[in-house]
């Protein structure tokens, strides 16, 4: 209910401090506040509440984990469906596996013979695609996946286009939860730059965010460092830099590719 004032709350707070920006993540449906630091945050939500009236809740920003396959399963479906209006008949086999990193979806009809038409296997992919969105391991979407339709059958009245979507959705559901799905996190790769008095600490820090570092460099008394690190572990950089170098450090961050998660990372994200 107090949607609206919040949303008029952050568009008069940002015209009056331009360093405060506010924007909603389409995938994750999460309204974002960023600012120049933690206390300018804190200040931020405490005005949110004093001055206008809106209490929120605040925490870390989501992360958009994705879900891919790490070995190949096969399933066959028959959607059949008979009472209550018109029929509904569908038939498919299907196999599932990964595919190269940034593929995305690899949907390949090896069907002969017409067996199954080519409407209705574009009906299967859309099926596939769906379900892909609609995710595994904790409803997180599935990429870089080989999907392939070996064979099936048709029902001369009952087969449609919705069937073979139903079917194709379902199969590929059941097929990939045999495939051994596995969940893919965000690296970012980021650049530290402090003293050399400091950089001890700021690469103990970095190893305990699970950080590999790859390289540094000295530029005039700095020295730069350069690193990559699971985004998830990377909510507080700002405060804990400061804290370790006194103020003087300084990083920037960009976002690099997903790999593949840690076995504790993806219980404690799955678990139900």
């Amino acid at each position: 209910s107090d949607w609206d004032r919040l949303a008029l709350a952050l568009a008069r707070m940002h015209a009056a401090d331009p360093s405060l920006h506010c924007e909603t993540d389409g995938e994750l449906g999460q309204t974002l506040l960023s600012g120049m630091g933690q206390l300018h945050l804190d200040v931020a939500i405490e005005r949110l509440a004093l001055e206008h009236g809106v209490a929120v809740r605040a925490g870390q920003p989501r992360v958009a984990y994705r879900t891919t396959l790490s070995a190949r399963a096969q399933r066959e479906v028959r959607h059949v469906k008979q009472s209550g209006g018109p029929g509904q008949f569908a038939h498919i086999v299907v196999a599932v596996g990964p595919a190269p990193r940034g593929a995305g979806l690899c949907f390949v009809d090896q069907t002969r013979g017409g067996v199954i038409p080519r409407g209705f296997s574009g009906a299967v992919e859309a099926g596939v695609r769906e379900a892909m969105a609609r995710g595994l391991l904790g409803g997180h979407p599935v990429v870089d996946v080989e999907v392939l339709l070996l064979d099936g059958s048709t029902h001369p009245k009952d087969s449609s286009e919705l069937a073979f979507k139903i079917a194709g959705a379902r199969a590929f559901q059941e097929a990939a939860a045999d495939a051994a799905p596995v969940l893919l996190e965000p690296i970012v790769r980021l650049e530290v730059t402090c003293p050399e008095a400091h950089l001890g600490a700021v690469v103990g820090d970095l190893t305990l965010r699970r950080g590999q570092i790859l390289g540094k460099d000295l530029r005039g008394r700095e020295h730069l460092l350069r690193a990559e690190v699971p985004l998830g572990e990377t909510f507080g950089d700002a405060g804990q830099l400061s804290a370790l170098t006194h103020g003087l450090g300084r990083f920037t961050q960009e976002p690099a590719r997903y790999e593949r998660a840690p076995a504790s990372v993806q219980a404690r994200l799955t678990r139900s």
